[in-house]
């Protein structure tokens, strides 16, 4: 298994479910930005075994979590929504 960013899997998985409720583009750029954005505003949390990955997946679980990356996600498609870099 390579390395890989838990907190990114969750990210792009928690922005399918809720971008229709954002008011946002869906474009693969601004999704790019909103992604992006909301990372730099995230602890990262990387593993390297599936081991990692369900103990990981256990501390995202927190009801805290679940607020910080809403709160990140909210914040940077409202970012993202004023200042679109698509064509």
């Amino acid at each position: 298994m390579k390395i890989v960013n838990v907190t990114e899997s969750l990210a792009e998985q928690k922005l399918d479910e809720i971008i229709d409720s954002l008011g946002c583009c869906k474009c693969d750029q601004c999704r790019a930005d909103i992604i992006s954005y909301a990372l730099n505003r995230l602890s990262p949390k990387y593993v390297s075994t599936d081991i990692g990955r369900a103990y990981v997946k256990l501390d995202t679980m927190s009801s805290q979590f679940e607020v910080d990356l809403l709160a990140a996600l909210y914040e940077a498609a409202e970012k993202v929504k004023k200042n679109p870099r698509h064509h």
